[in-house]
């Protein structure tokens, strides 16, 4: 993703500026800590004084000036690391989740002096974007000092840092103007010396307010002043009002037009406003407005680019007709489409009413940005949409749809599939038939229907023929998904190879990575762990930048766990959950999951593993994935029983087989570990001898080690010899281990038996029987979260919000408390809810006390 380079640089000088020598002084000593936070209403000057002190910093500054359009997951992360012009292969590496490249960026800034400003930082709110920042600070390197601005506090630890000491405020008393500020500035506006007694009572008047000073300079240079019982202060629209219309109603007709008309620009530069005003000579005016001081603000050094100032702009565009800011805006999304640049034509083409100009540059990016990953900007676009209009065309109803199910949303993925198969008719275009019904595909096997997926993806391929569309590869995916669980595991392996060689040669990482991350698993269950350790990695390395490297990561932390390579596992594990959660792909996440329970419970941390399984349970209920959740809650049986809890494993089991016979493997095999322990072992051999003969049946080397391990279990003498040795002959060759070391020490002494069918396995796999951890560390991860991060990731807001429920305060009531929304507060306690293990405000409020949040 290309970052806008007018984002990256540094506000210049401005013709008139006044130097703030205290308030240089006061920024010069303030780096001893490493973030400096700048807050103040519009028009206090704080981007003109930190960009002045930033002059002594040649070569050692960064700047990045953040919109709505940049608090997404992976954007922020992009223009981080490109502001800091740090290595592109933290992005491009095969660990590019944001924690991992968090730890990379921090690692790459040891020893070097730096300072970054992020201008407009109040505009973050997405928690994974508010997580990268605190982490940044709270592991900043001495040299690096961090400048933020914003006109409200952002949503970041602020108390905690201050705690620490490693916070330095500027607010709006320190940037109020001294009268001999207000003195300078008045005089470089009005153009002459003001007197002393005008100064005082001016900068009286405007409260040290720079936007009102500069303001009231012009009133002076033009003639014109407030009135005297007029009171100045930051927002107050009345003096806004009353000011600019003096400004603006002073000037030549034209120059009144083209200020009305830009005003609906961000940034303005030559031809842009030529193409909105219909004039020739814009170069000219924007100059003659420069020199007039007339609020507009270069934005770079060249002085191509300029913004008006914030309140200057809203004036403005309060006063623009609304016939005319619509033809404004069509006339900006038509000069930006004829540059190619698609986020800013759906900006303006919404509301210039091209509504057949935004449909058609969607469409025409759509299947560009799911290839590269941008799956939240293009759902972005549609969002932008009127609904109306995504409803009225069918193929912009199934992209949204299909969108809305990867980001986990599958209800309303259902609604947009059915406008979708209604509106699309036989004449269609083929890519749009072949889009839907690959995500038709999708989701029949969300709902348990692997034939119907099957037939609908077969259909898409019909289709699509030898096409190299994103479309058939991920057809090809799901095809391979659907014949795997209708039992064809080698028709599976044969179409997923298909859809990874697709996928590469098409560029498109996607399709590749989700094509792995489906046959990575079926490599493993064929015996061919090696193999499916490889697929990875080298998926990894060819596509680990692109923001769903999830879906390979994840397969590869659970084959590692099989290897009892503990600790990457858990980093790919970890990095994988995130960049699947952020993708929104429910299966990656669930498997992350379970799998990281496990980890957790090998390491000793067994509170961690429960956890992690809670939060995929619930994850599995609201995708309504019932498939998955019963693996989950098998998982939970798993882990009871290695806690030594067969009561509890038995409740779990019962919970998902009660109305429905288990067909998985995985089930059976946690049954049958179960009938063991209740002294049951004829009965564990009748239900592992129908999933053995199935496994053989199927080739399933893979599967057929934990098979005839547990066989082992339930026999004794010889023939648990003969058993357990058929699996180490398996699992020598690849290095199956967790599959033996997590049956316990019961299965130690069966293992030294059978030394000689793979001596150096065995020894290995007892040398590491005796390094397990001696037994569980109940409660020694109290304040881990669904076990991937921890408490201290609530947001400042959500601990006063925890705070504030704790006092029994309704949604409005917190709503009003903080100024924000009851929405943006539902949103917050979901949050909550997700990070502390609660199902509603009494066990969040409980949690909380527990871990003394309160």
């Amino acid at each position: 993703m290309q970052v806008v380079a007018t984002k990256l640089l540094i506000p210049p000088d401005r013709p008139g500026t006044v130097m703030r020598t205290r308030l240089l002084r006061l920024l010069d000593v303030i780096p001893a800590h490493p973030v400096t936070l700048v807050t103040a209403p519009a028009g206090f000057g704080k981007t003109t004084l930190v960009s002045a002190w930033l002059r002594d910093f040649a070569g050692r500054a960064a700047w990045l000036t953040l919109d709505e359009d940049d608090d997404v997951p992976g954007r922020f992360l992009e223009h981080l690391v490109t502001a800091l012009a740090a290595s592109r292969t933290l992005l491009d590496s095969g660990t590019a989740s944001t924690p991992a490249v968090m730890t990379e960026l921090v690692n790459e800034l040891v020893g070097a002096e730096r300072v970054l400003v992020l201008d407009d930082v109040d505009v973050l709110a997405e928690p994974e974007n508010l997580d990268a920042l605190t982490f940044l600070v709270e592991h900043c390197p001495p040299g690096v000092h961090l400048v933020l601005l914003g006109r409200t506090e952002p949503d970041l630890p602020l108390a905690r840092w201050r705690g620490r000491g490693l916070l330095a405020e500027v607010g709006a008393t320190q940037l109020r103007f001294t009268p001999d500020e207000a003195a300078g500035l008045l005089t470089a506006v009005a153009g002459r010396e003001v007197d002393v007694a005008t100064v005082g009572e001016l900068n009286r008047r405007a409260e040290g307010w720079a936007a009102a000073l500069q303001l009231l300079g012009i009133g002076l240079r033009d003639g014109t002043a407030a009135a005297p019982s007029v009171r100045l202060r930051p927002g107050n629209r009345y003096v806004l009002d009353y000011l600019a219309e003096e400004v603006v109603g002073r000037q030549p007709a034209e120059v009144r037009e083209f200020l009305l008309r830009t005003s609906v620009l961000e940034t303005l530069t030559p031809a842009l406003c030529d193409a909105v005003t219909g004039r020739s000579d814009s170069g000219r005016v924007i100059r003659d407005l420069e020199r007039a001081n007339l609020f507009l603000t270069p934005v770079d050094d060249a002085g191509q680019w300029h913004r008006y100032h914030g309140l200057f702009a809203d004036y403005l565009r309060g006063e623009l007709a609304p016939e005319v800011a619509v033809e404004c805006h069509a006339r900006a999304a038509r000069w930006f489409s004829a540059q190619g640049m698609p986020a800013e034509t759906i900006r303006h083409a919404v509301p210039g009413h091209e509504l057949g100009l935004a449909v058609a540059t969607v469409r025409e990016q759509a299947e560009d940005q799911v290839r590269r990953g941008e799956l939240a900007t293009l759902l972005s676009w549609l969002n932008r949409l009127p609904e109306d209009e995504v409803r009225a065309h069918p193929d912009l109803a199934g992209f949204k749809g299909w969108l809305l199910y990867l980001a986990g949303h599958a209800d309303e993925a259902e609604a947009y599939a059915a406008i979708a198969d209604a509106g699309m008719g036989p004449d269609a275009p083929v890519l749009d038939r072949a889009m839907l019904r690959t995500f038709q595909a999708y989701l029949a096997l969300t709902h348990g229907r692997p034939a119907d997926a099957a037939g609908l993806a077969t259909a898409a391929l019909d289709l699509l023929g030898d096409s190299t569309s994103f479309f058939r590869a991920a057809a090809l995916g799901v095809l391979g998904q659907a014949r795997r669980l209708t039992g064809d595991r080698r028709g599976a392996i044969e179409v997923l190879r298909q859809a990874v060689r697709l996928g590469q040669r098409s560029a498109n990482p996607l399709s590749a990575l989700e094509a792995t991350g489906y046959l990575a698993p079926l490599l493993y269950v064929q015996g061919r762990l090696r193999e499916a350790i490889l697929l990875c990695r080298d998926a990894l390395r060819a596509h680990g930048g692109a923001p769903m490297a999830g879906l390979a990561e994840v397969p590869l932390g659970t084959l590692l766990y099989e290897r009892d390579e503990l600790a990457e596992a858990r980093t790919h594990l970890v990095d994988g959950i995130a960049r699947c959660e952020q993708l929104g792909t429910t299966s990656y996440t669930l498997l992350g999951l379970r799998t990281l329970a496990r980890l957790h419970h090998a390491s000793g941390r067994v509170d961690a593993g429960f956890e992690a399984l809670l939060a995929a349970r619930r994850q599995a209920d609201a995708a309504e994935d019932y498939r998955r959740a019963r693996l989950v809650v098998a998982t939970i049986a798993e882990l009871h029983l290695r806690s030594g809890n067969p009561t509890a494993a038995e409740q779990a089991l019962d919970e998902i087989t009660r109305d429905q016979p288990s067909s998985s493997d995985y089930e059976q095999l946690t049954r049958a570990r179960l009938l063991i322990a209740r002294g049951s072992p004829t009965a564990a051999l009748d239900v592992l001898g129908v999933i053995e003969d199935r496994a053989r049946a199927e080739g399933r080397d893979g599967s057929l080690v934990a098979i005839l391990v547990v066989s082992a279990l339930a026999r004794r003498g010889e023939p648990a010899r003969e058993l357990l040795a058929r699996a180490v002959e398996i699992a020598a060759p690849d290095g199956y281990r967790r599959t033996f070391l997590d049956e316990g020490p019961a299965l130690v002494p069966l293992v030294k038996e059978v030394r000689a069918t793979a001596p150096e396995f065995v020894t290995d796999l007892l040398s590491r029987s005796r390094g397990a951890p001696a037994g569980p560390a109940r409660g020694s991860e109290l304040r881990t979260v669904e076990g991937v991060g921890v408490v201290e990731t609530l947001t400042e807001t959500q601990r006063r919000i925890l705070g504030l429920i704790a006092t029994g305060m309704s949604n409005q009531q917190v709503a009003d408390k903080l100024f924000i929304t009851v929405g943006t507060t539902k949103w917050h306690l979901n949050q909550i809810f997700g990070r502390l293990q609660a199902r509603n405000r009494t066990e969040a409020v409980a949690r909380a006390r527990e871990l003394n949040l309160l």
